[in-house]
């Protein structure tokens, strides 16, 4: 899938753009703060309805503005078929906005669609912005959010389910606080309605993010051995409930089942043994956490509160690595990112490098673009010569590179 075509109405500093776009290497370049990463951050929004760099629709409406719209004119090289995505939000004062309720509106081909499982993965972008530094050296739920994005890229019935297991854990909560932090054996039942299925939809995510962890860390690990020379072993491994992962592999080693859970193609029997197993599990510790619970007034020991730890030669990246380590890291973890989609949907996804080969070195950048060359990508820059002269070799030499300079959120094709 290729992007043809962008259409900007109140997005940011754009009150209207609209641009065609190559099939190889696009470069967007111009001085800072003038909408060169807006329009990156749009790309992301109009194929993933994710924004790198925010969490709330409402600050990407142009100020003075009651919605915003973001459309993407893709073409499907696989099937040679077009298709139209539209991303928007209205806030309460737009005219667009019948319930007078903020909103987001998402549609394919003018259809729209009611689930954001259904819109992700149909234009599949991949972001690599200087934000990534926050997948290793951040919270955990940098690395939740790394996790769970990818995920619901390659697996629409994932994004469902990360939305039910939320608003159990709200509801399970909401009956915690009604305890006021004295447990009553005589409430058991009521807490037993909500760990039944937080327990079996737990042991689901469980299983999809363990193997999708181990997927990550043994493509990470294999870019990383390239980048630092074989010099350096980069490690991520799933940290979840404990016990879990024992759990999972005593099945897995029990049948040899190992690699075939890895690649995704385990019998629906023997997952379901996972799962049903793993459930009991999860719901004998919630019943032994309970009182733990009611006295905090709140679920603590879930899978909201998973995390991947990242260690380097054994070290723990958080703690003892240097920010030129951090960023070999976070660039394997988004190569493996590539690798993954592209062979869970046998095509390249889209790759968006916002502000970044400014940050790498020769052969991070080098690291980055190997094997790319199939797939389209949008770069931004201060400076156009530093992608003619410096980076020629690397993705100029086959391919035909666009160039559009920003200005005070006009944008100018040359």
């Amino acid at each position: 899938m290729i992007i043809k075509r962008i259409i900007l109405n109140n997005f940011r500093n754009y009150g209207g753009l609209d641009i065609e776009v190559g099939p190889s290497v696009n470069v967007i370049y111009g001085n800072n703060a003038q909408g060169k990463t807006n329009i990156i951050e749009a790309i992301s929004v109009g194929s993933s309805v994710y924004s790198h760099r925010t969490s709330k629709d409402k600050e990407m409406i142009r100020f003075g503005s009651n919605e915003y719209e973001v459309i993407l004119q893709c073409h499907d090289e696989v099937y040679d078929s077009d298709t139209e995505l539209k991303a928007c939000y209205y806030n309460e004062k737009s005219e667009f906005n019948s319930k007078r309720i903020p909103a987001r509106g998402l549609f394919q081909d003018g259809m729209s669609i009611p689930k954001i499982s259904q819109y992700i993965g149909v234009c599949n972008t991949v972001i690599f912005a200087p934000e990534d530094l926050n997948i290793v050296k951040g919270m955990p739920a940098s690395r939740r959010k790394y996790l769970n994005l990818l995920i619901c890229k390659v697996s629409p019935s994932y994004y469902d389910n990360l939305g039910r297991i939320k608003k159990l854990i709200d509801q399970k909560n909401a009956c915690l606080k009604s305890f006021r932090g004295v447990y009553d054996p005589g409430r058991d039942n009521e807490l037993d309605y909500w760990d039944f299925s937080i327990a079996d939809l737990s042991s689901y995510l469980i299983i999809e993010r363990f193997r999708f962890c181990e997927l990550i860390n043994r493509k990470a690990a294999a870019h990383h051995s390239i980048i630092s020379d074989g010099k350096e072993n980069l490690k991520i491994e799933y940290v979840t409930l404990k016990g879990s992962e024992a759990v999972i592999r005593g099945i897995l080693d029990e049948d040899d089942m190992f690699d075939t859970f890895i690649k995704g193609t385990l019998s629906e029997a023997i997952l379901a043994r996972i799962r049903s197993t793993l459930s009991d599990f999860i719901l004998d510790k919630l019943r032994k956490e309970r009182i733990s619970d009611v006295e905090k007034g709140v679920y603590t020991n879930g899978v909201h509160r998973d995390d991947l730890e990242i260690t380097l030669n054994d070290l723990s990246m958080r703690q003892f690595s240097s920010q030129g380590q951090q960023r070999s890291a976070s660039l394997s973890l988004k190569l493996a990112e590539l690798e993954i989609i592209k062979e869970k949907t046998n095509s390249s996804p889209i790759l968006l490098l916002d502000d970044v080969f400014s940050e790498l070195d020769e052969g991070r950048r080098v690291s980055l673009l190997s094997g790319m060359n199939s797939a389209q990508i949008f770069i931004t820059c201060t400076d156009r010569s530093f992608v003619e002269n410096e980076l020629s070799s690397i993705v100029t030499g086959s391919v035909d590179t666009c160039f559009y300079r920003v200005e005070s959120g006009k944008v100018f094709c040359e």
